[in-house]
């Protein structure tokens, strides 16, 4: 049985039967788990629809809270994540974002504990806010922590747990601004400068800068990358896969990119080219370069994040130029094309895969800052500022 969009409700992808199995909290007198789970609605036959099981599964959660076998308001707010949220938020979202967003879920989850969802209230909700705030978090952080127990909530809300949802009446917490730091072309040329080619792995890393540097992918995009995905005569590479590892010989080339935008071409200058053509013909003599090698590897598997950045960290003290994360170099090509080309943030957008140039905009748009110089220097002296002069008479 495979999960549905509908919480609760699974369908066998073969024959297509539909069951439903859901969790109606901790019985009071017991202490055991109730459970529902059936294959047939009320008049004892198979299910017809999804909606249909969906609207079983309403209804009954319903008459089971108001019969008194088991009362609403023992529901505690551990056992409402654990039981309902977290199944629900699982269902939809990539793998990748419910792993990573477990751990802060759990962080709420165990401050709240067994505190009764009902009880829930603008007091509790303000209490929870100045702890984050306390806690010394990066403001990013608390903000996206108090965002996704609103959310929560809200949810809890929708199933009827709570009447309303108290933390709307609370400020949010601001994210302050996010600095990301990057290299300018000429920084990324002193770190390249340190590297020495004759060595494979050095070479590698060499390679890697450059790739993520002249094309903007996001990290895991290039890590995915194999070589057939590169089309030597259109001169692009095919951004189709994204990274999903656990660790390095454990992973996966996931298809679910992550914007609709994501999986796009991207075209390489004939520079770049030329470098990994070159590097090719290195891994060739390590027993790789064949079409479903990774670009970015010398041992067959792919690279990490951290050992990118350790890379960086390396080189960069190296050539005495500051350090940055592994996103920086993404960063590092948008400032390239801004400030060197004053390129169009709409071909910018479609070139990082962006899901719209606003996402494009509010990230990057601290780099426009002296874009317009061009529009300056063409207005220049074309309207005639000329003005009356009066006289000391014509007062």
């Amino acid at each position: 049985m495979k999960k549905t969009d509908y919480v609760g409700v699974y369908q066998d992808s073969e024959t297509g039967k539909i069951q439903v199995q859901i969790s109606l909290g901790t019985d009071p007198v017991t202490g055991k788990r109730v459970r529902l789970k059936s294959m047939k609605n009320e008049n004892n036959k198979p299910f017809k629809s999804i909606a249909e099981a969906n609207k079983y599964v309403v209804i009954n959660k319903a008459k089971y809270f108001k019969t008194g076998s088991f009362s609403i308001s023992n529901v505690t707010f551990e056992e409402f994540v654990n039981d309902e949220y977290l199944p629900y938020y699982e269902s939809t979202v990539r793998p990748q974002t419910y792993k990573s967003k477990l751990i802060g879920i759990n962080v709420i989850r165990d401050y709240f504990g067994k505190t009764k969802l009902k009880s829930m209230d603008v007091s509790k909700v303000h209490k929870f806010r100045q702890w984050l705030v306390k806690k010394g978090y990066k403001p990013s952080y608390s903000s996206n922590l108090f965002s996704t127990f609103k959310r929560i909530l809200d949810y809890a809300e929708v199933l009827g747990y709570i009447q309303s949802n108290p933390s709307h009446k609370v400020k949010a917490l601001p994210k302050g601004r996010a600095t990301v730091a990057f290299w300018s072309r000429k920084e990324i040329e002193k770190v390249l400068s340190v590297i020495c080619l004759d060595d494979p792995y050095e070479h590698l890393c060499y390679v890697m800068l450059i790739v993520y540097f002249m094309t903007g992918m996001r990290v895991n995009e290039a890590t995915a990358l194999y070589w057939e995905d590169i089309d030597w005569v259109r001169k692009q590479v095919h951004v189709r896969h994204n990274l999903v590892l656990k660790t390095k010989r454990d992973y996966i080339r996931s298809t679910d990119m992550k914007t609709k935008n994501a999986q796009r071409f991207v075209s390489l200058d004939d520079s770049t080219l030329q470098i990994l053509k070159e590097w090719k013909t290195v891994q060739t003599s390590l027993g790789l370069g064949r079409k479903k090698d990774f670009i970015l590897s010398h041992d067959g598997y792919p690279m990490i994040k951290s050992t990118i950045s350790r890379i960086i960290k390396r080189y960069a003290g190296l050539a005495g130029v500051h350090d940055i994360q592994a996103k920086g170099l993404r960063h590092s090509h948008v400032s390239f094309l801004v400030n060197e080309f004053n390129t169009d943030i709409l071909l910018i957008s479609r070139r990082l895969g962006h899901s719209s140039p606003e996402i494009t905009y509010r990230h990057y748009a601290h780099l426009y800052s002296g874009a317009d110089r061009d529009i300056a220097d063409a207005i220049d002296g074309k309207v005639n500022f000329k003005s009356l002069i009066r006289s000391e008479h014509d007062n």
